[in-house]
Parts: C-alpha cells; structure tokens; sequence
C-alpha cells in the first residue's frame, strides 16, 4: 500500500515536470505575479501620496510664505507710519518750541535793545553842548559823514525790526501768522482802534451796535406751548427745549429765497450777554443744546476791526483762495462720488455736480457780492461763496492758508483757558470762515461735530433742526456724493415726494455782527445770507449725546 502511495506520487510529479513546473510551480508562480502586482500598486500610490505631500508640503510652504511676507509688510507699513508720524510730531513740536524760543529771544532782545538806546542817549546827553548846533560824541567828530549815513541804516533797521517784533494782544507763540507784512497791519489798525479803558470798549460796543440794522422778535410771544423768554432763559434749559414748530409754517412766513427782513421770526433759541450771563451760557454748553452768545469783547473787537474801510481787502490781499460758484443760489455741498456707489446704485446716473470749485482773490468776489442791480441777486442768478481756512497745528491743510485768522479771532484760540468756545482745544480741525453774498443758501445738513459759529458782519439766517428730525429731513444715504444733506428743495418743497418732511418741526434765529452760536454735534441746520456777510466756525471734539437719532437715519 505504501508503495502505491509512492508510485502516485512520483506519476503527478512526472506530469508536473512534463508541463514545466514543479510540483508546486503553478501556485508559486501565480502567487507570485499577484504579489508583483500588488506590490507594484501599492509602490505607485506609495509615490503617488509622497509626491502629493510633497506637493502639498510645497503649497503650504508657498503660502505660509506669501502670508509672511504680507504680515512683515504690513508691520513695516505701521512702524513706517508710525515712525513717520512720530517724526512728524516731534517736528512739529520742535518748530513750535523753536518758535516759542524766538518769540522769547525776540522779546529779550527788544528789551535789550530799548536799555541800549536809553544808555547811549543818556552818554550823548552828557557829551554834547547844549548850546552848540549838530554836535556829534567825541568818536564821531573824525568821520561824521560815515557814522551819519551808518545811524541812518541802523534806524531803518531797528524800524523794521520793531515793526517785525510788534506782539498784539493776541498773539499765540505755536500758531497765527507772524510775517512783517500781518504785524505792520495790526500795529496800524490797533493804533487805530485801542483798546485799552472803558471809553475805547464804548466806541468799540457803539460800532457793533449800529452794524446791527434790526431787530427780530419772537412771533410766538405769549404761546403757552413756550415756557420760556428767549431773551431771558432760566439758568438750566426748560423742558422740551429748544421750542419747534412745523416747517411749513416756518417757511410759509418767511420763504428762503426771501431775503427781505422779517420783524418777527419763530425764534426757540435763547440769548446770552456774555458780560452778565456767561454762567448760563456755559451752562447750555454742558447740557449739549443750541443758545447765541452777544456782546463779548473779544468777538466785537474782530467784528470792528473787520467792518472798517479796507481793512478787510489789506488782510487778504491777492492771495486766490476757495470759492463755490452755482448758476443760483443754492449752494449744495458734494464729494467725487466712489465707482463703488455708483455700482451699489448709490449715485444716480445723471448726477453732476451741483457746484464748481475754483479759487479768486477776495476783491474779486466782493466785486460779485457787492452788485449794485439787484436784478443780479436773484435766486436765478449766479453767486458765489468764499471761503478761508486757518490750519493751525493741523500744518499745511489749505494752498495759501489764512493762518492770520488764530490772530484775528483770538476767542477761537485752543487754549484751555478758553473753555467757552473751545469744549477740546486739542480736537480743534482749523478755524473756516465762509463769507457769503445776498441770497446765498447752504443746504439743510447736520456736522458731525460740536460747532461754534461767530458773525463778523451782515446777517444770516439759520433755521435749525433737532437730529431726532432727522427721519423727517429725508436725508441723501451714506455713499451719495452729498450725504448728511436733505434732498428736499426747501424754496419749493414737493410734499408729495417728500411726504414725511411735512411733519419736520423747526425753529430758526438771526445772526449779527458779534453774535455767536453753538450747535451741538449733529444739529440740524440750513443757512440763508441775507445780505453780505462774514462768518466763522470752529469745531472742537465729538460729544454722542445725540447719535441714536442719527444711526436711525443710517449714518
């Protein structure tokens, strides 16, 4: 049996043989090919998932470098900018000491000089004869020709110089305008308008006085929905102050392209003296609410100094400066609008400007605003709104800056002891004044800003607006070239494009020479020139007391 098993054996081993394998050759060689395959796959997605990761690796690596070059770019751009900045400031603050140094040397120096001459007179005094004619000091007698001649430029020099070095009353040492040609001009006209007992302060009030040609009365005297006297207000603002009416009664009244004065105007905002009510003044201030302040000396110093024959055509000179011109009178304050807007629908496509921008030299526009045919200061005639801008210690904020107007209007001054006008001295953006001819009209608006706003001369009209109206005003949208500005045409409203702006409440008041008025941030306020005048306004600093209101309204 045994044997057989092995002779089976050795007959399938035979045949294996005869077919060209061993006995296990077709399962070792299938094996085999399968494990090649497989190992062969498993080799290519071995490559395939090391070059993906190396190409992943490669990716991340590309990008996490790109991200370090824009974060080091970036943070080369801050320390740039701030190193700049603080270049910047260090060299602002270097020029103002440098300045402020002078300014002292300037005064010592002068002082000086004034001991010298006082010496040499009193030596000359005691070397020349009295009873002799031209005598000159012992040094002089060998070459009197040259020493004559010598004294003649030493005197022209020193006029100059004291000329140069005259310090009026309000001067700043850090800012204003310290030329020869500003210091002679006020040397002059301070001469010329003293200020220095109560006779002169007399003069001064009587000036400004007859430059107020009317006086505007409260149409709503004795209403019971008005608790208060606007010309004698309580020391803390009333309930529901300031008082508002409907607009179109306001308007009904006195039209806006009616520059034809009223005897009574709907007047809700109270009055100050400043000499005998400052308290209450500052009082409203810190409430945050609209009050004018009349008859403070300093005001009424610039408002003479401004309103006598040609001073106003020395100070400016030929220097062209900004200047609105519109085809009427209607002055609409605008930007370049942004492609953006313009995609987003924003800016209508038919949009122009709705006024051009050009610069003239003050004579120039007075020639305009002074017409002699009233014909040509018709709400369809042109017109034109001048403009000067003191940029103070924002730098070089205008071509041809007005920086006389921190000297002119010394009340306008950031000074901590100026606390009156001046809520943040250290927020002022400049002082602007705006000087405008009859008729022309500043479009209802709100600034984002607490505002004073002082009258050197003429009259405006300013009709002003609570910012919880500000739904009513039907404001342009963020984005639009004239944004914060209503759209409705307040000389010919159309109320049924407009329906909301016929339920607007508000008040207005008249502004003279020496008057000041304060708006809160975010106050409502439309401006009419009634005649020729001029008007300054500084800001200082953002109080939020009102933002609600205008958030409401998108902005």
């Amino acid at each position: 049996m045994h044997s057989n098993v092995q002779k089976r054996t050795a007959h399938s081993s035979r045949l294996e043989v005869t077919n060209g394998g061993s006995p296990s050759s077709g399962n070792t060689h299938g094996n085999a090919h399968g494990n090649a395959h497989g190992n062969s796959d498993k080799s290519t997605r071995r490559r395939r998932l090391r070059r993906k990761k190396t190409s992943a690796y490669a990716k991340s690596q590309r990008r996490f470098a790109i991200l370090q070059a824009i974060v080091g770019f970036i943070l080369l751009l801050v320390v740039s900018l701030h190193a700049f900045r603080t270049i910047q400031a260090k060299r602002a603050e270097w020029r103002r000491d440098a300045a402020a140094d002078q300014f002292n040397k300037d005064i010592a120096n002068d002082a000086q000089a004034m001991k010298d001459r006082h010496r040499r007179e009193n030596k000359r005094n005691r070397n020349v004869d009295p009873d002799a004619e031209n005598v000159l000091e012992p040094e002089d007698k060998d070459n009197g020709k040259y020493h004559s001649a010598r004294d003649r430029v030493k005197s022209w020099g020193k006029k100059i110089k004291r000329i140069s070095q005259y310090q009026h009353s309000d001067i700043m040492p850090n800012i204003g305008d310290k030329s020869l040609a500003y210091a002679r001009l006020r040397k002059e006209y301070d001469e010329l308008l003293p200020v220095e007992d109560d006779k002169d302060v007399d003069r001064m009030r009587a000036n400004v006085e007859a430059l107020r040609k009317r006086t505007y009365r409260n149409i709503m005297e004795g209403d019971e929905g008005m608790t208060y006297d606007v010309l004698d207000c309580p020391f803390d603002p009333p309930l529901g102050y300031p008082y508002q009416w409907n607009i179109q009664k306001v308007l009904d009244n006195w039209g806006p392209d009616d520059t034809e004065p009223r005897t009574h105007i709907y007047q809700g905002l109270c009055q100050f003296d400043f000499e005998t009510e400052a308290d209450k003044a500052m009082n409203y201030r810190e409430a945050e609410v609209p009050f004018v302040v009349r008859n403070d000396p300093a005001v009424m110093r610039t408002s003479e100094r401004w309103n006598q024959p040609g001073y106003m055509e020395k100070l400016l000179g030929d220097q062209p400066h900004r200047t609105e011109y519109s085809p009427n009178n209607h002055f609409m304050y605008w930007q370049k609008p942004k492609k953006k807007m313009r995609k987003k629908g924003l800016v209508p496509e038919d949009w122009t400007p709705p006024t051009e921008m050009m610069r003239m030299p003050f004579a120039e526009w007075l020639e305009h605003a002074n017409a002699k045919d009233e014909s040509l200061l018709g709400p369809d005639m042109e017109h034109w709104y001048y403009r000067l801008i003191g940029c103070g210690e924002q730098g070089d904020c205008d071509r041809g800056s007005s920086e006389y107007l921190f000297d002119e209007l010394s009340f306008f001054q950031p000074r901590n002891d100026n606390d009156l006008y001046m809520v943040n001295p250290k927020k002022q953006k400049g002082i602007h004044c705006r000087f405008g001819m009859k008729g022309v009209i500043a479009e209802n608006h709100f600034d984002g800003s607490r505002n004073m706003i002082a009258l050197m001369g003429g009259e405006r009209r300013y009709i002003l607006a609570h910012p919880e109206q500000c739904e009513n005003l039907s404001l342009f949208p963020r984005g639009h070239p004239s944004a914060r500005h209503s759209a409705v045409d307040w000389s010919d409203p159309d109320w049924d494009q407009f329906p909301q702006f016929r339920d607007a409440e508000v008040n207005e008041v008249i502004l003279q020479a020496g008057d000041v008025l304060y708006l809160p941030t975010f106050w409502f306020h439309y401006i009419i020139s009634l005649d020729v005048n001029y008007q300054c306004n500084t800001r200082s600093g953002v109080t939020k007391d009102y933002q609600e209101h205008i958030s409401e309204c998108g902005f």
